[in-house]
C-alpha cells in the first residue's frame, strides 16, 4: 500500500510524485522495473514518488516515453485524458468469468497495442494497420458455403493459390492485421482461444492463445482473421467454446482458408490417395502439408466427403503425434505439450520487432526502457538490435555462397 507524500518541495513536486505513482501503476510497472528502465536505483524512484527528489529533465523525458504520458500531465499542469477501458470491454463481451491468467493475457494484449502505437508515433514509424476490410460482408451471408466462398476470395486477393500457407503471420502483416500471442490457459471450457479487437490507433488486431498446440493456434489465427475481415463492424469479438452463427462462420472460413478443398483434392490425386482415404497415414500427410491440427484435417476431409463417418470415428482414436513421428515427420515438443513460457520475443508480431529494433538503434528509447516496455530481458533486447549476431568463421556457408556470386559477377553494378 503506497503512502501519500508528506514532505513538500518547491516547484510542484507533489503532483509530479502522485502522477508518477499513478502512471506506473496504470501500466503495471514495479519500482524496480522503472528504476532499471531509467537507469537509477530503486531508492531514487522511491524518493521521486514521495516528493523528496525530482527527476532531471533527461529523466523526465525518459519517464514520459516509458509511462506514455505527456510531460505536462506528469508535471501536474494538465489532467490526463480519460482512457477507454478496452480490456474491460473485451471481458464484458463474455458470458461468464475468466481465470486470472486469462484476464491478465487480455490486459497484456491491450497494453501491447497501446505500447505499439506510442512507440510508432515516437519513432515516426508507419503502422499501416487495417481499419476497414476490403471484403464485402452482407447481412445474412454467413452460411458455411458463404464462409468457404469468402475464404477463396481472400486467397485470391493475396494470390496464395491453392497450396499450403507457409507463414500466417506474413499473411496477416500483408493485410495490416496485428497478431499478438499470450497464455490464456489450456482449458478452453473455461478460457478463450483468441480475440479480435479494432484498436483506435493500431487498427485491426488479433490475439491467439499460446497454451494451445501449434496446429490449434494456426486455426485460431485464421478464425480471428475471419472476424477481422468480415465482422469488424463490432469493435471487439472474443472467441469461446460457445457456438454462434459468427463463430460457426469463422470456423468454416478458417478450415477452407487453411485447407482449400480444391488444393486438398489436387494433393490427393497427385499422391494417388484415391477419392476416399482409407489409411490414417494419408491424413497425417495432409495435416503436415497444411500445418493444421490432426483434428482439423479430419474434419475438413469429412466435410469434403473424402472419408466416411465410420472411418472418421476410427481415425479419431489414433495418437497423431506419436503416429507422425513413427512415419518420419519432424515433431516439435509443443505438439506434446505447449510451452507458452518459451514464447518471449516471438509473441510479438514481426513488424513490432522491427520497430523495437529501429527505436533502440535510433536512440528513441534505451535498451532498459525497451526491456521494461516488453518485459523482455536486457540481453534479449541487445540480441535483437545487434547486427553481428552469431557470425561464424570466415569459412561459413553464407560467406562461401557470397564469394561464389561475387566471382560470377552477378553482384557487379555499372
Amino acid at each position: 500500500m503506497r503512502n501519500s507524500p508528506t514532505s513538500v518541495a518547491s516547484g510542484g513536486s507533489v503532483p509530479l510524485a502522485e502522477q508518477l505513482v499513478r502512471s506506473r501503476a496504470r501500466i503495471g510497472l514495479g519500482q524496480d522495473d522503472l528504476a532499471a528502465a531509467v537507469g537509477v536505483s530503486r531508492t531514487m524512484v522511491s524518493y521521486w514518488e514521495t516528493g523528496k527528489r525530482r527527476p532531471s529533465d533527461r529523466q523526465l523525458r525518459v519517464l514520459c516515453e516509458l509511462l506514455r504520458v505527456p510531460i505536462a500531465v506528469l508535471e501536474g499542469f494538465e489532467e490526463p485524458a480519460p482512457q477507454p477501458d478496452v480490456a474491460g470491454m473485451l471481458l464484458r463481451g463474455l458470458d461468464g468469468d475468466l481465470p486470472g491468467h486469462a484476464r491478465a493475457g487480455l490486459n497484456d494484449f491491450v497494453a501491447f497495442l497501446d505500447v505499439y502505437a506510442a512507440l510508432a508515433e515516437a519513432s515516426d514509424f508507419k503502422l499501416r494497420g487495417m481499419t476497414q476490410s476490403p471484403f464485402v460482408s452482407g447481412a445474412g451471408f454467413e452460411s458455411a458455403d458463404d464462409a468457404r466462398r469468402k475464404a477463396e476470395e481472400v486467397r485470391s486477393h493475396l494470390r496464395l493459390g491453392l497450396g499450403p500457407i507457409g507463414d500466417m503471420d506474413a499473411v496477416c502483416e500483408m493485410l495490416g492485421v496485428t497478431v499478438y500471442r499470450a497464455d490464456l490457459g489450456s482449458d478452453l471450457r473455461e478460457t478463450v482461444s483468441g480475440a479480435f479487437l479494432h484498436h483506435p490507433k493500431t487498427g485491426f488486431a488479433i490475439l491467439v492463445n499460446l497454451a494451445m498446440t501449434p496446429g490449434r493456434r494456426r486455426f485460431t489465427q485464421a478464425h480471428e482473421l475471419a472476424h477481422a475481415l468480415f465482422h469488424s463492424e463490432s469493435p471487439y469479438l472474443v472467441s469461446t467454446s460457445a457456438k454462434t452463427p459468427r463463430e460457426n462462420f469463422a470456423d468454416a472460413f478458417a478450415g477452407e482458408f487453411l485447407m482449400p478443398t480444391e488444393g486438398v483434392r489436387r494433393i490427393m490425386e497427385e499422391q494417388g490417395f484415391g477419392l476416399r482415404i482409407e489409411d490414417p497415414a494419408e491424413v497425417i500427410h495432409l495435416q503436415r502439408s497444411y500445418g493444421v491440427s490432426y483434428v482439423t484435417a479430419l474434419i475438413r476431409l469429412r466435410q469434403m466427403r473424402a472419408i466416411s463417418r465410420a472411418t472418421f470415428d476410427d481415425f479419431n482414436g489414433i495418437r497423431p503425434v506419436v503416429f507422425a513421428r513413427s512415419l518420419g515427420y519432424d515433431v516439435s515438443q509443443e505438439e506434446y505439450h505447449p510451452e507458452p513460457a518459451l514464447w518471449r520475443l516471438e509473441r510479438f508480431p514481426p513488424r513490432f520487432r522491427r520497430l523495437l529494433r529501429l527505436s533502440v538503434r535510433r536512440g528513441v528509447i534505451s535498451v532498459p526502457t525497451a526491456a521494461a516496455m516488453t518485459q523482455l530481458s536486457i540481453d534479449e533486447i541487445a540480441d535483437l538490435i545487434a547486427t553481428n549476431t552469431a557470425r561464424s568463421e570466415s569459412g561459413s556457408e553464407e560467406r562461401t555462397e557470397l564469394e561464389e556470386y561475387e566471382a560470377s559477377g552477378v553482384v557487379a553494378v555499372a
